[in-house]
């Protein structure tokens, strides 16, 4: 604007028109900002601040400085300084202290919204936009300060073995779906709090940032930055801000359902005992061992029936036991190996020692009956199911192993039927690995348990009905799926003050006995809910009953080092399924060009590069990227290159 007498409109949301004119003063004359803002100039400096009040009254250069300014306003005044003068470039300082044009309570998709509306405003009036803006402090954090792109974005990120749930059924951990784009994973849509497939446009890792390692009640881990969102009642907040006891959302379900089973149900069942209580290493005939015979004989017809002449499955009873050796028919010579071996291997389940076991993936793909099926016969291994007699009688439903891994799949499968169940570590005290449980508790889920999965063998049908019988005479006591308490001040109070009702006959709606405010200090079931907003019509409260959503409380945030870190976009929903817990994804940069000013000395005292600012170009569309350094002369709040241009009165 001022070399080349060019029309600029700047728009300064942070300092005043008057703040903004004495730093260019400043900064072409050579006069400390600070002696100029009080005035006290040496009598040689009065020609240069006169000569460059002239200069600045040559240019085409406006000002504005309205607080918060909306990308409506912005774009309002570009156009009209467009028609009048023409612009040729505009300035925004900066771009987090802009408002948006619409309420949310989201403010990352409120600056991507604004960021985007920027980006319309250049292609319209074909004038490039810049727009400054303020770094997470997160990059203070890291060992490394030089910023780098994600740095911009007001969202976290995942460590690398995040397991991200995709359209087809897999969980597929987030490093590997780094680089890869349009590909469908499940996400949560605001509006009607229901899961549904959304495409990614970009997977990406953001580089080793420290870490933080969440658990929640029912077991569910989660590694991230501190400022990853997670969603909770009040809306998206950052794992940094988050303590013990707080709920978050994850899935109450995972509505996929495959149209086409790949795996036949004697696979599914075969292979569910030999994961369970099957020897799969090498050097050794297969084999499967349990107490009961009639599981015994099952695993014999099983295996008959996936591979017919291969197999020659014979029952040896042992002491308490039965062993099933399912041996090979082949001629094994060099490359040949049994049938069953080589279905395993095809499978990643040959080879593995019980800590090592895991669901093969191919299980995650097939369609809900099929899962249900490979779990009755996994549950029949090391499943327990009883009725606990006492004092107090309950029910017991859940599966045993020592593989950390194999737990975590059970406990997604079994949310893929709309079962919640709780996974725990159970240590041992030195007497072996420890073991971890994935228990299903809840008439609610219980239920499920009967009437999808259901048992195999004589003895576990005989305890799965008893508990049947039991849950039909006992009263659910709903303490798990609820929706947390602060629901009855954030869309019930308002709801019933739109509509005129008091809380006494907002109880008496819902056939509770009046308890005054009391009632708002306890967690809501998703029935009472359902009552609740019927009662004082409130179509948000109806949605929240409805939902999609499990409200999992955490018990535990620590420090978990510094590790490499991922993250996905996903436009539209802006939020993605990681480890079964929902959270929020990181928002395009929006920009052509990004570029960083980075000066080592804010962080290193004893650097050699001092007053030294390095320009970082991190992102170019339409050309390359690299840096150049710079001198700051902090004085001035001016950047000059080595051969800095004098300023003299009469050039």
């Amino acid at each position: 604007g001022l070399t080349h007498k060019n029309h600029v409109a700047i728009f300064s949301l942070e300092k005043s028109n008057e703040q903004v004119v004495q730093r260019l003063i400043a900064q072409e004359t050579g006069i400390d900002s600070q002696r100029l803002r009080t005035g006290k100039l040496q009598e040689n400096e009065w020609p240069l601040f006169t000569h460059a009040i002239e200069v600045f009254g040559d240019t085409h250069i406006y000002l504005d400085d309205t607080p918060a300014i909306t990308p409506l306003q912005l774009r309002t005044k570009c156009r009209r300084l467009h028609m009048e003068f023409g612009l040729d470039l505009v300035i925004v300082d900066y771009l987090q202290l802009m408002g948006g044009d619409t309420r949310t309570d989201n403010r990352v998709q409120e600056v991507s919204y604004i960021s985007r509306n920027l980006k319309v405003l250049a292609r319209e009036l074909n004038v490039p936009v810049l727009a400054a803006a303020q770094l997470s402090r997160a990059v203070e954090q890291r060992s490394d300060k030089r910023p780098v792109l994600s740095d911009l974005r007001e969202s976290g990120c995942l460590t690398g073995d995040a397991l991200v749930s995709i359209e087809n059924g897999r969980s597929v951990p987030i490093r590997e779906l780094a680089g890869r784009t349009n590909f469908k994973i499940w996400a949560l849509n605001p509006a009607t709090c229901k899961l549904e497939t959304m495409p990614v446009s970009r997977a990406f890792s953001t580089g080793t940032k420290p870490v933080f390692k969440m658990r929640t009640r029912l077991g569910r881990e989660l590694r991230a930055t501190g400022n990853h969102k997670f969603l909770t009642i009040h809306g998206w907040k950052r794992l940094d801000e988050l303590n013990k006891n707080d709920y978050i959302a994850s899935p109450r379900i995972l509505p996929i359902d495959q149209a086409e089973q790949t795996m036949s149900n004697s696979e599914l069942a075969l292979l569910g005992h030999l994961i369970g209580d099957g020897c799969t290493l090498p050097h050794h005939v297969i084999q499967y061992t349990t107490r009961e015979k009639d599981l015994a004989d099952t695993v014999v017809n099983l295996a008959v029936k996936v591979f017919g002449e291969d197999v020659n499955p014979r029952v040896s009873p042992e002491k308490q036991w039965y062993q099933v050796y399912l041996s090979s028919t082949r001629h094994h010579t060099h490359n040949v190996r049994s049938a069953v071996t080589e279905w395993l291997d095809e499978l990643n389940a040959f080879g593995l020692r019980a800590y090592e076991k895991r669901v093969p993936v191919q299980v995650f793909e097939q369609p809900k009956n099929a899962i249900a099926l490979f779990l009755r016969h996994l549950w029949s291994t090391d499943g327990s199911i009883q009725l606990v007699k006492g004092k107090k009688v309950r029910p017991i439903v859940y599966y045993a192993t020592s593989s950390a891994g194999l737990a975590t799949d059970v406990q997604s499968l079994l949310l893929r039927l709309g079962i919640n169940a709780i996974l725990k570590r159970i240590p041992q005290s030195g007497k072996g690995r420890d073991q971890y449980h994935v228990t299903v508790t809840g008439k609610t889920d219980l239920h499920k348990f009967i009437n999808k999965i259901g048992a195999v063998g004589a003895y576990k049908q005989g305890r799965l009905a008893e508990i049947k019988d039991h849950l039909y005479i006992h009263p659910e006591n709903t303490n798990r799926d609820v929706i947390p308490r602060d629901a009855w001040r954030m869309q019930v109070v308002p709801a019933m003050q739109r509509i005129g009702m008091t809380t006494r006959q907002m109880q008496a709606a819902i056939g509770t006995e009046y308890c005054g405010t009391g009632l708002y200090k306890q967690n809501m079931s998703r029935k009472r809910a359902a009552r609740v907003a019927v009662a004082v019509q409130s179509a948000e409260l109806q949605i929240l009953a409805d939902s999609d959503i499990y409200w999992d409380s955490i018990i535990s945030i620590e420090p978990d080092g510094e590790e490499q870190v991922y993250d996905l976009t996903v436009p539209g929903h802006h939020n993605f399924v990681a480890n079964n817990i929902i959270v929020h994804n990181s928002l395009e940069q929006d920009a052509d060009i990004v570029m960083f000013i980075y000066r080592p000395d804010q962080y290193e005292k004893d650097t050699v590069k001092q007053n030294v600012a390095e320009i970082i170009v991190a992102k170019h569309r339409n050309g390359p990227v690299g840096s150049v350094e710079l001198v700051f002369r902090g004085a001035l709040a001016k950047f000059e290159t080595a051969a800095t241009r004098v300023f003299k009165p009469n050039e």
